[in-house]
């Protein structure tokens, strides 16, 4: 099968999905139902990339009207933000320096429902100088002083560019916590560079990790990883993995602590798993006959079954539910990332949701 739709591409529109759909979730505090409805200022906070550099974007959406700041790992430096959601529902945001110069912008044209039609990119104001953006949503809620910042790794030579998530502030047990958090993730870092092997050392290398923040309560801290690697070799490697710490309990989480002990939860996630990714295959392989000219032909069996589905590699914590990753093959590697939802496994969660703040 040809996978034609990138990773990053949907987690990009997916993020950005959310900006236009503020007014219609539990966070829209005026209760209404579109962006347009929105009668209270809301904030949601972004991590992906511009072009090769990662960033992070923190905006407040007041009705049709955003602002904020982006900065970039490597930098930190607040970037002023302002723009609008367009009536197609796509994102159009100017930049400016300290001085009030315009020096970019982001534009993201719509609709941003449609996964093969948005194009979210930044560039100079007079439109030179394009790249592409990804952004995915991060759910940060911490009522204390607790903060999450990244830490860069950078080597042109060795073709290395990481950064990854480190905890501060908090009192009492929350700073052991943290510093515990902080070097488990430090050391799971550390150990996939040290793996990297290049081919050619010298060569054209390159390898990759950034991070996003799923779920930051004082209780919980969840954080997705996505990692890419290019050592040469015929195809380059991605993969995402993950970091789930209970803070309160200070030690990390496995997916078994989220049930009820003895709990049956893994056939109804399964079943889940395999309806979703045989309905994304559907997806795609209209999308292809559709591009390319032809008749839609459904497949004669599934890609995927319950009994040929692999145990997750890694999982992850949303405020609506779980991130499952798979590591399939490189060919089937798009439906590595996905998500179930809290109703799925309701019946089994030690507590419905099981990650709030306490």
């Amino acid at each position: 099968m040809t996978v034609r739709l990138d990773r990053k591409r949907l987690a990009a529109i997916i993020g950005l999905l959310l900006i236009s759909l503020a007014g219609t979730n539990g966070n829209n505090e005026g209760g209404g139902t579109g962006a347009l409805a929105v009668s209270a200022p809301v904030s949601r906070s972004f991590r992906g990339s511009i072009g090769n550099s990662h960033v992070e974007m923190n905006l407040v959406i007041a009705g049709d009207q955003l602002s904020g700041t982006y900065s970039y790992d490597r930098i930190r430096q607040a970037i002023k933000l302002t723009g609008q959601l367009n009536k197609s529902g796509g994102l159009e945001l100017k930049e400016f320096d300290a001085s009030g110069k315009q020096t970019g912008k982001f534009v993201c044209k719509g609709p941003l429902g449609d996964p093969l039609e948005s194009d979210c990119s930044w560039s100079k104001p007079n439109g030179s100088g394009e790249s592409p953006v990804f952004l995915t949503e991060q759910h940060v809620s911490f009522t204390n002083s607790l903060q999450i910042t990244p830490k860069v790794l950078s080597n042109r030579q060795k073709g290395l560019d990481v950064s990854y998530p480190q905890m501060s502030g908090g009192t009492g047990p929350a700073v052991i916590a943290a510093e515990n958090f902080n070097r488990r993730i430090g050391n799971l870092v550390n150990r996939a560079i040290k793996e990297f092997e290049p081919i050619d050392p010298a060569g054209h290398n390159r390898f990759e990790t950034n991070y996003t923040v799923l779920l930051g309560t004082n209780d919980l801290v969840s954080v997705e990883m996505y990692e890419y690697s290019d050592a040469g070799a015929a195809h380059p490697n991605d993969r995402y993995w993950a970091l789930t710490w209970d803070l309160a309990a200070n030690r990390e989480v496995q997916l078994e602590d989220l049930f009820k002990p003895g709990a049956d939860f893994k056939p109804p996630i399964a079943e889940y798993l395999v309806a979703e990714i045989n309905k994304r295959v559907e997806r795609i392989d209209r999308e292809d006959a559709k591009r390319e000219g032809r008749e839609f032909k459904p497949r004669e069996d599934p890609l995927i079954s319950v009994e040929q589905l692999a145990e997750p590699a890694a999982f992850a914590l949303t405020p609506q539910g779980l991130m499952i990753y798979f590591d399939f093959p490189h060919v089937i590697a798009v439906f590595n990332k996905n998500f179930v939802p809290n109703s799925v496994v309701a019946q089994h969660l030690r507590r419905v949701p099981p990650y709030q703040n306490r």
